[in-house]
């Protein structure tokens, strides 16, 4: 069974830009979140929930307007 299709998708110069920028700005992000994730298991042994996180994420819109 198939269950995704493949479409490539030819984007100009200036989207390509903006389709890299929106996704070094994802992995920033993703990765923030699994260092703080880390950093609480290794230190506190606690664990961060995605709650947690999905609700801090306004704090860090205000902190970083490149993020809205």
């Amino acid at each position: 069974m198939k269950l995704t299709q493949k479409i490539r998708i030819k984007p100009t110069t200036e989207q390509s830009k903006v389709l890299w920028v929106l996704s070094e700005k994802c992995r920033l992000i993703y990765n923030f979140a699994l260092k703080e994730r880390m950093y609480a298991w290794d230190i506190d042994n606690e664990y961060v929930s995605y709650n947690k996180q999905q609700n801090d994420l306004p704090k860090l819109k205000q902190e970083y307007p490149e993020y809205k």
